[in-house]
């Protein structure tokens, strides 16, 4: 008899060697059950029991509840809210920190429109006159052209046809 430990014995070889020292024949030997994967999977110990075997119906999601969507809605408020008050807060900020008109001022400040709106009617005026000027300029050199065009000797026409 071999040792269970020697290299290159197969487990055919082993369980023949074990089966002969317990004295049984092997007609009585019973067949190995094929290995579907290298690792064995674990056997259940115990049965399973009616309660483990039977289906266990699916939660069914329920609607809200009217008191869930107000909390909901109230949480959402809350949350406006306090944007809102983060929006005031910058615009009081800014409004601080731009600077008051005087009431002294602020009586005056048509003057200060009313004297630039002058001063721009006054440069319109001026340019316009010297738009003006430089029109009449340019239709007295146009007249002046015509009249000398007109005094010039009419070409012959048919002389320079020829050539």
């Amino acid at each position: 008899m071999s040792l269970p430990f020697e290299a290159g014995q197969t487990d055919e070889q082993f369980l023949a060697e074990v089966l002969d020292i317990l004295g049984v024949e092997e007609a009585e030997t019973v067949k190995e059950p094929p290995q579907h994967s290298p690792q064995s999977k674990l056997k259940r110990v115990r049965p399973r029991t009616n309660s483990e075997t039977a289906v266990k119906p699916k939660r069914v999601r329920k609607d809200l509840t009217p008191r869930v969507r107000n909390k909901a809605k109230i949480e959402l408020l809350r949350h406006e809210i306090k944007d809102l008050e983060a929006v005031l807060a910058t615009l009081q900020n800014s409004k601080q920190k731009t600077p008051k008109l005087e009431w002294h001022r602020a009586d005056s400040m048509w003057k200060i429109i009313a004297t630039r709106q002058s001063h721009e009617r006054e440069r319109a005026e001026h340019r316009n006159m010297g738009l003006k000027r430089m029109l009449f300029q340019q239709c007295a050199l146009t007249r002046a052209l015509f009249t000398q065009c007109d005094s010039l000797p009419v070409p012959d026409v048919r002389l320079s046809a020829c050539m």
